[in-house]
């Protein structure tokens, strides 16, 4: 390859003069790096500086976190560069990659003769400085360029269904399939093997020049255990295993090849169902691969795919729905509000009453069917009043786990179309559990168990209780999986308990008060005190959220359960409002 030429589209160099770059392209040797290997590790010495010519690199800081991908004309390690310390973080090839590198000392001299490289270099350190883990994490996503389509099935139609995503995804996409690349190269091209060889070079550089164009390319593997399938693989910045769910992973080669390769990029399972509500065998597929995701495909059914598309893009809707007791309800409103404006969720999330609304959201439930549910769940039946000695707790939380069994029957969280998570507190660690899996209404019901009032959960030993109690509003827990912008519905009020009237000190207070309208009870202040700490965090929390939106609900009792429509109105016309900037950009 000509240095000249990969040099002149390097933003950093792009405005040197001709006799400037082709100096600096006589100082550059060539790297070729396979996918997954490391580029430098944590503390080794910073002896060159790299420019990405094809492929895409992911940096670690020290912690491990995720610094950001480095894609093509891209540099490297300038920091350790330009200060002479040992490298900061660690730097892996996630596909197969040609780099170019200059030693540290002739790049050095370079700068001292053309100092605009080095201004160029200082903007791009601040502006990397200036960003944060999660930006970089969702950034990571929507600069995916290459996805490799893997069937479990080799037998199976591959690319009448990369046909079908590429409809989807709604952006310049290049399907390239062996047949493609032995069509423009000669027969049996595609099964060149990645090694030195002119043959592997000049299919690499084909491959190059495809991605180059800017187009999305989706690479079409056999299946087999073949080099084509190990190059998609290899290519890839993401792998999508696509099966039916009729097909046992014990039967397809797709895990061993995967474990085989160890690659580093993320693999994401697309399960082709023969109907709605058929999870087929995932459990042994995430026991036979590590997968990053799975996706629900119900034949030709276009909203699944546009689902899938928005995942892939980076541009899913993301709701988080807080804990609050019955002010809760405004999350009804809210939803109600969603499905008018046409704003459709791909994922959802929640604590304590938030997780009973997400899991109901999950399922397919619209707003009318939650308002049915909580009406009945909450203010026809009281599923809340089997008292037992308050020994553990003042209820024993029999009848209300019952009633969320009626409701989610054996549903398992994995099994969701709609992907969600509930969170609950471990009481014994002081820590957030996060729920992806397993036993919906059990899941639920622990994230909605206030500490007093209902028992806790005993899971492996330790006790767990409300999700609310140190995490009412978990955004973090939605940024981590990068999807796309968040909506967040906080139904938290700071300071709604008092006793107006009462100047005190009074240690008796309480106790010497009639039932009136602004009664505090036992109930009252257990579910205050557990939410406590959470609710002084939550506008923390708020700020990573695209969209906040703080419901209107002061004035509702935490089991004012009969106020259940002022609650759901009060949040329908908070999320219109609050929704209209949203939706217009």
């Amino acid at each position: 390859m000509e240095a000249v030429l990969i040099l002149v589209q390097c933003r950093l160099f792009a405005g040197l003069g001709r006799e400037a770059l082709e100096r600096l392209a006589q100082l550059c040797a060539t790297l070729e790096l396979a996918g997954g290997d490391p580029l430098f590790n944590l503390g080794d010495p910073a002896e060159y500086l790299y420019i990405v010519v094809t492929g895409r690199l992911r940096a670690l800081r020290g912690n491990g976190t995720v610094a950001g991908d480095i894609s093509r004309f891209e540099l490297i390690g300038e920091i350790s560069i330009l200060t002479g310390e040992p490298r900061s973080g660690a730097v892996y090839a996630l596909r197969d990659s040609v780099l170019l590198r200059i030693h540290r000392e002739r790049f050095l001299e370079f700068i001292t003769l053309h100092p605009s490289a080095l201004l160029e270099i200082t903007r791009t350190l601040i502006g990397r400085m200036r960003q944060n883990q999660q930006p970089a994490a969702l950034a990571a996503v929507r600069a995916t360029q290459n996805l490799a389509l893997l069937p479990a099935d080799p037998t199976g139609d591959i690319r009448a269904f990369a046909a079908r995503l590429a409809e989807a995804l709604a952006t310049p996409v290049v399907l390239i399939t062996a047949a493609d690349v032995d069509a423009a190269l000669g027969p049996g091209t595609s099964q060149t093997a990645f090694d030195r060889s002119p043959a592997n070079r000049r299919l690499v550089n084909w491959l190059g020049e495809r991605e180059a164009s800017g187009h999305r390319l989706l690479y079409c593997a056999s299946g087999a255990q073949d080099a084509w399938t190990e190059r998609c693989l290899r290519q890839a910045d993401r792998i999508l295993l696509v099966a039916s769910d009729r097909l046992n992973p014990n039967d397809s080669a797709a895990p061993s090849l995967l474990r085989r390769l160890q690659s580093r990029v993320p693999v994401e399972l697309i399960l082709q169902q023969r109907s709605v509500g058929v999870s087929g065998p995932l459990a042994l597929w995430r026991g036979s691969c590590t997968l990053a995701a799975h996706h629900y495909l119900a034949g030709e059914v276009a909203a699944d795919y546009a689902r899938l598309a928005r995942q892939l893009n980076g541009e899913s809707l993301g709701l988080v729905l807080g804990g609050g007791g019955a002010r809760g309800f405004a999350h009804i409103g809210l939803i109600r509000a969603l499905e008018e404006l046409s704003l459709p969720i791909d994922i959802v999330g929640g604590s304590s009453m938030g997780a009973f609304f997400s899991a109901l959201l999950a399922r397919g439930a619209d707003s009318r069917e939650l308002r049915r549910i909580a009406r009945d769940t909450f203010v026809e039946h009281n599923y809340l009043n089997d008292f037992v000695l308050p020994r553990v707790s003042l209820i024993r939380g029999r009848r209300f786990l019952a009633q969320l069994k009626a409701i989610f029957g054996d549903d398992q969280i994995e099994a969701l179309r709609t992907p969600f998570f509930c969170v609950s507190t471990n009481l014994t660690r002081g820590i957030t559990v996060v729920h992806e899996h397993g036993p919906l209404a059990t899941w639920v019901a622990t994230s909605m168990a206030v500490p007093g009032i209902a028992p806790p959960m005993v899971w492996q030993s330790e006790l767990l209780v409300d999700g609310a109690l140190i995490n009412s509003l978990p955004i973090d827990v939605m940024r981590n999986y990068a999807r796309g912008p968040i909506i967040a519905s906080d139904v938290s009020t700071a300071g709604s308990l008092n006793v107006p009237g009462i100047d005190g000190p009074d240690p008796e207070a309480l106790l010497k008060r009639k039932r009136s309208g602004a009664n505090v009870t036992l109930t009252d202040i257990l579910f205050r005190s557990a939410m406590l700490t959470s609710e002084a965090e939550v506008r923390d929390r708020g700020a990573l959220a695209d969209v906040y939106l703080r419901m209107p609900v002061s004035g509702i009792g935490l089991f004012d359960w009969k106020r259940i429509d002022d609650a759901i109105e009060r949040g329908y016309r908070h999320a219109l409002q609050g929704l209209a900037e949203f939706r217009g950009a």
